[in-house]
């Protein structure tokens, strides 16, 4: 009786379940019947009504999806490969990291054989945010290596600053920290130039929070102040953090707020201002925890917790909080800077308690730790160099090819039209060549980096009306300055240079016109264009770089600036100059 009773249970209890089931599966298909539906209306709406949309609900992230893939069905109908790739940048910005970098190579994939002023380096510089969040520093810095090949050729500068943005932080886990807070202060006075202007960003359709240099400056100004704590500038991080607040109040930049609440938080830790410090982590874990389920930023305030406990005597807190890192840190595979620090807690205290288990296990982890952070310094120390800081990512190999086809091409017009006009078009060139020759022989028998000789002093201090000791503190300033190749910096004025030696621009303009015999600008330029062709007459690694990196690394602001000072100094362009070299050597 009971076992029929058992039966009859158990068969009621499956009628139920497949009930359920069929229930769950009508609800399936019909939710999925319905976003169908609701996708394919929304696809009539244009595609900045989209954008606008999904930027609005961005954070009901069902929501800003149906918007994202009415987007990219609008899209795919059109066959327009542009608003395609901002639809799977939308998703990858709603997405987890190992969805959202599936986004990113479909943008990727979908400019295999073509590029974009915007495409694919937006989609590479997110991968590598991405990679670098999951602590995955060789491939983050793979990424960013293409993309400033990208950057660079299409002359991105917002991508240009976006990719120094990340390779900051990279330097961080080198421990390369003073590199690292000079390119984040660039990266603030890029912003600040930029919000000045109150101009709207080139993330105009990349689809992130991040829509006008504001919020550029926020997300610099807090790397800034987080750079200025791991440097011990205490007073100057809190000063930059207190600014980046009041732009993040005033904005209602929810993004960056409880960071920045972290951030000073940090600040009064190293101040040694516990309690306070606790509180503003505390207040920025919640307002973290209310709004994201992010998990990195509770592993970074556990970090510190544990710190801050153990301050102040709060041993079994901390030590909790510390084998927490410990352990999401193996279980993850994310090592952070910094993470020594724990260990060197966690090692004393277990000695201290003799647990010599513990204390071997703890030792351990250090040691692999060690071992892991040390291989990522050694990999980033020579991607950054090769990939990054050796003049960005030299293209000379196809602009030589191209160069060569259209010599070829002009041969091939030249034998194929021969007359009058072609023949004499030829002579000229001819005889320019000869004349360019000729200037180069000149040019390489004599030493161009010409020194100031400062004769005459005392006779023509008189006539500038000027003490002979400050034309002769001055004229040896600029010897200095000459020396250490001072004129290489960029943006040098007859103001920053005079406040730099100390006497008024009205002076210094005088002795420079009247010694140097030439005008400012055209003295600068002169020493430029002398220390560029003893480079390129020395240096055969500089005579690989593009014209654009040469005039960077001689201090111009473009490559068309450069090029006629060289013409004007010099008496041929710059790739001129070049040419004749290469056969010298060849």
């Amino acid at each position: 009786m009971l076992h029929l009773i058992l039966v009859l249970f158990l068969m009621r209890m499956f009628r139920i379940v497949i009930i359920l089931i069929i229930i769950l599966k009508y609800q399936f298909i019909t939710s999925q019947s319905t976003f169908v539906k609701e996708v394919d209306s929304l696809k009539k709406s244009s595609y900045e009504k989209l954008s606008e949309s999904f930027l609005k609900h961005k954070e009901d992230i069902s929501l800003a999806n149906s918007y994202a893939q009415a987007f990219i069905l609008k899209a795919k109908q059109e066959h327009n490969i542009l608003k395609k790739s901002d639809g799977y940048y939308m998703l990858s910005t709603i997405s987890k990291a190992k969805n959202a970098i599936l986004y990113c190579d479909s943008i990727i994939a979908l400019f295999k054989d073509k590029s974009d002023y915007n495409y694919p380096a937006k989609a590479h510089i997110l991968k590598a945010q991405f990679l670098g969040s999951k602590s995955m520093y060789r491939k983050s810095m793979d990424e960013l290596a293409k993309a400033n090949k990208l950057a660079n050729i299409n002359n991105n500068i917002e991508q240009q600053y976006q990719i120094k943005y990340f390779i900051a932080l990279l330097n961080n886990n080198l421990g390369t920290y003073k590199k690292s807070l000079k390119l984040l202060k660039d990266l603030v006075t890029y912003y600040e130039y930029k919000y000045s202007q109150n101009a709207v960003t080139n993330y105009e359709s990349s689809f992130t929070r991040d829509q006008t240099y504001e919020s550029g400056l926020i997300t610099a100004l807090y790397a800034y102040g987080n750079q200025l704590n791991i440097l011990k500038n205490f007073e100057e991080a809190e000063r930059i953090n207190a600014r980046a607040i009041d732009l993040s109040l005033k904005s209602k930049d929810s993004l960056h707020y409880e960071r920045l609440l972290f951030s000073t938080g940090v600040v009064l830790y190293h101040k040694k201002e516990y309690q306070s410090s606790i509180d503003s982590i505390l207040k920025s874990r919640k307002l973290n925890a209310a709004k994201y389920s992010r998990v990195n930023p509770t592993i970074t305030s556990d970090f510190y917790l544990g710190k801050l406990y153990f301050k102040q005597k709060k041993e079994v807190e901390a030590i909790k909080l510390l084998k927490r890192v410990d352990s999401f840190a193996f279980a993850q595979n994310r090592f952070f800077s910094g993470i020594q620090d724990i260990y060197e807690i966690l090692i004393p205290y277990y000695k201290k308690q003799k647990n010599t288990e513990k204390q071997l296990f703890y030792i351990n982890r250090l040691l692999k730790v060690d071992s892991v952070l040390d291989k990522n310094v050694k990999y980033l120390s020579r991607e950054i160099n090769n990939a990054y800081t050796i003049p960005n990512l030299i293209l000379e190999k196809q602009k030589i090819i191209q160069s060569l086809k259209k010599d070829k091409i002009t041969i091939m017009v030249l034998v194929g039209f021969l007359s009058i006009s072609l023949i004499v078009l030829l002579i000229r060139y001819k005889q320019k060549q000869k004349l360019y020759r000729n200037r180069f022989k000149a040019l390489f028998s004599n030493n161009l980096k010409k020194k100031t000789t400062n004769i005459l002093i005392k006779k023509e201090s008189k006539d500038l009306e000027i003490s002979e000791t400050i034309v002769t503190n001055i004229l040896t300033q600029l010897q200095e300055f000459e020396d250490k190749n001072g004129f290489l910096e960029t943006n040098i004025s007859v103001a920053s240079l005079s406040k730099k030696f100390k006497t008024n621009s009205k002076y210094f303009s005088k002795i420079v016109n009247k010694h140097k015999h030439k005008s400012f600008s055209n003295y600068i330029n002169e020493l430029r264009i002398n220390y560029v062709t003893e480079e390129l007459k020395e240096n055969p690694k500089f005579r690989k770089f593009t014209i654009k990196a040469i005039a960077s690394e001689a201090g111009f602001n473009s490559s068309e600036a450069f090029s006629k000072s060289f013409f004007k100094i010099i008496g041929m362009y710059p790739s001129s100059f070049i040419k004749q070299l290469e056969k010298q050597h060849s």
